[in-house]
């Protein structure tokens, strides 16, 4: 599921930004530290589960029965963009034209894909926030990888939902029974 997400909007973004197959990937960062010119890589750089959307109920009504099923978890997948193209005034160009295109485009659904690149069905929607990061967390993560610093946009990816299939059948509570002695 996070892979498809990911590949949906590396397959936007190239159709947006103009690039082909070769100049756009989903990949890590180090991919990048040892090949010069790599053009543009997705990398994912941590997941983090929604928990304001964790309350939600165990049970569901199917039918005439009831069944137990454990709540979706809401995912936030934080991700780089990386610019290495061959000229760095290049780099900068896909990188605003990048920006642009996920201000025009902040989120995803089946409501606003392309023929050509489906929604994935398996996700009810993507949207994007750019992220803000300081001197200090860009030396983090580039140290990480290995060092050289490449322009670079973090995105936030918000809401995606993972849920089990299985379910196990539950018995539905029909009687009350008091026992008046307790009380009193």
């Amino acid at each position: 599921m996070i892979y498809k997400a990911l590949d949906y909007i590396k397959e936007e973004l190239a159709f947006y930004i103009d690039l082909d197959e070769s100049e756009i990937s989903v990949d890590s960062l180090q991919k990048m530290q040892k090949n010069k010119g790599q053009g543009l890589i997705i990398s994912l750089l941590n997941v983090e589960e929604e928990i304001t959307l964790k309350n939600t109920p165990h049970y569901i009504q199917q039918k005439n029965s009831l069944k137990y099923r454990e709540p979706a978890i809401f995912l936030n997948l934080n991700i780089i963009m990386a610019f290495d193209f061959d000229h760095y005034s290049n780099s900068l160009k896909q990188m605003a034209e990048t920006v642009e295109f996920f201000q025009g485009n902040r989120w995803f659904s089946v409501e606003n894909s392309r023929a050509a690149n489906p929604f994935p069905t398996t996700i009810k929607k993507l949207i994007m926030d750019l992220q803000k990061a300081n001197f200090e967390q860009l030396n983090h993560i580039w140290s990480i990888c290995g060092g050289v610093l490449h322009p670079s946009l973090m995105y936030r990816i918000r809401l995606l939902k993972l849920q089990s299939d299985v379910s196990y059948d539950a018995n539905e509570i029909d009687t009350i029974q008091l026992d008046s002695n307790l009380m009193g």
